[in-house]
């Protein structure tokens, strides 16, 4: 946060280059791939990622989530314990079944592969995590870590995501996530960089799920998520984190989303200094209310959603700016910086977003800011 300016960041993936696009498919795919030339190429993307966020306006900036196949896919290649695969399923999208298929009938879905938990899920590969925060460190040049952060996933958002068929209980397949994600969470912040948990679960459970989850009430499951996010964070300084909380970044109707006053409570409970909602698409713009009811904690900030990465409308900025200032104005502008919803390329090519226009966006959101800071201060 900044004691003169709202700062500008986003919720972590960014448009992938089409030939780094291409060769983690392939490797999807099963296709044998040049792995050290493709860890060259995610070296030039990175760097070349990382400038162009830096010339949108962006001060906090990620990777771009170049490496990974999705935000909680790439578990699969990182963490033992996972096979098969599972089905993903909207109460939102059910009811409409043309709807379905033009989202999820797409090349894009067939190599989103969220499978089931097998076996004892333990990290089989220690250095991709340090290869990552690497290469992002060596794109910052001279920037000091703290100006960046990279994503990781949730215990509960695994659960979510993959089914347990191997724990006794949805309690003990919670608390063996945790053991397994502190060691990514420790080696980003010990980095110096910024940690981003990623927990679309904690309002995603409320209306969608995957087919044999262990998420049998979304109401039960909500705090033992923030439990076990809480004890992987055992021992991290709560300033070196964000959490991430959306609703799913699919163009669906989302008219059964839990509404965040729901859930606020739960969230304020984890041990991270920043909350980060999505609050720029039209079913959630209104919840900057929730700030006039529920008071933000004094060791809690916010990063506000405030561009919808659903639909390539680019936002006025002075519309981005007078959704700044309606949290500003509630929990100070010193606590405040500007996000978008979620990330723009989640899932590689999954986004409604196109790419180019993604980065308008980013333009936009710093120029809003711009805006909202000389109310602010």
């Amino acid at each position: 946060m900044s004691a003169d300016r709202v700062l500008v960041t986003h919720a972590g993936s960014l448009p992938r280059p089409d030939d780094v696009a291409e060769t983690v498919w392939a490797r999807i795919d099963g296709k044998e791939i040049d792995e050290p030339a493709f860890k060259s190429r995610l070296d030039s993307a990175v760097r070349e990622i990382v400038g162009r966020q830096r010339d949108q306006g962006v001060d906090v900036v990620s990777d771009g989530e170049l490496s990974k196949p999705g935000f909680s896919t790439y578990v699969s290649e990182r963490f033992s314990g996972f096979d098969g695969r599972s089905e993903f399923q909207a109460d939102d999208v059910a009811p409409f079944p043309n709807l379905a298929m033009r989202l999820f009938a797409t090349d894009a879905m067939a190599h989103i592969v969220f499978s089931n938990c097998v076996g004892p899920v333990e990290l089989k590969d220690k250095d991709a995590i340090h290869e990552d925060i690497a290469r992002l460190k060596n794109a910052l040049g001279d920037a000091p870590p703290e100006s960046a952060f990279m994503g990781s996933i949730s215990p509960g958002q695994i659960a979510f995501n993959y089914p347990n068929q191997h724990y006794d209980s949805h309690e003990s397949y919670l608390e063996a996530l945790a053991d397994a994600l502190s060691y990514e969470y420790n080696a980003i912040v010990d980095a110096g960089l910024n940690l981003q948990i990623d927990s679309p679960d904690l309002a995603m459970a409320a209306h969608s799920r995957s087919v044999g989850s262990s998420i049998t009430d979304w109401k039960t499951h909500l705090p033992l998520a923030i439990e076990a996010i809480n004890k992987a964070l055992n021992g991290i300084p709560k300033e070196k984190v964000r959490l991430h909380v959306c609703w799913g970044n699919y163009a669906g109707p989302h008219h059964c989303d839990v509404p965040f006053s729901n859930i606020v409570s739960e969230v304020l409970k984890a041990n991270v200094g920043t909350i980060y909602p999505e609050g720029g698409n039209p079913r959630h713009e209104h919840e900057w209310r929730v700030f006039e009811e529920v008071e933000l904690p004094e060791d809690k900030k916010v990063i506000y959603g405030v561009i919808d990465t659903k639909t390539n409308y680019v936002e006025h900025p002075q519309v981005v700016a007078d959704r700044l200032l309606r949290v500003g104005k509630l929990v100070g502008g010193e606590r405040l910086m500007a996000g978008t919803d979620c990330g723009f390329d989640t899932f590689i090519r999954f986004s409604q977003v196109d790419p180019d226009v993604a980065w308008l966006k980013l333009r936009a959101l710093s120029d809003g800011a711009e805006i909202a800071t000389k109310e602010l201060f």
